[in-house]
């Protein structure tokens, strides 16, 4: 997973609860929804490329028990 917006969704998140006004709210809710869409992207990419690996690795296991 990717670590630095992980930990930028739980920074955004901290704050939120502090905050005192609206415009500040829907500020930090902006940040936040970008900061999730980004982790979002981010750890399907990861497992996109996790499972063309497995892919390609059990296409050369099958080769290797010929």
């Amino acid at each position: 997973m990717p670590l630095h917006t992980e930990a930028r969704i739980q920074q955004l998140s901290t704050v939120a609860l502090e905050v005192k006004t609206q415009a500040d709210v829907e500020r930090i809710v902006r940040e936040l929804r970008a900061a999730l869409e980004e982790h979002i992207s981010l750890a399907k990419d990861s497992l996109g490329g996790q499972a063309s690996t497995i892919a390609l690795l059990n296409e050369l296991t099958k080769y290797d028990s010929l």
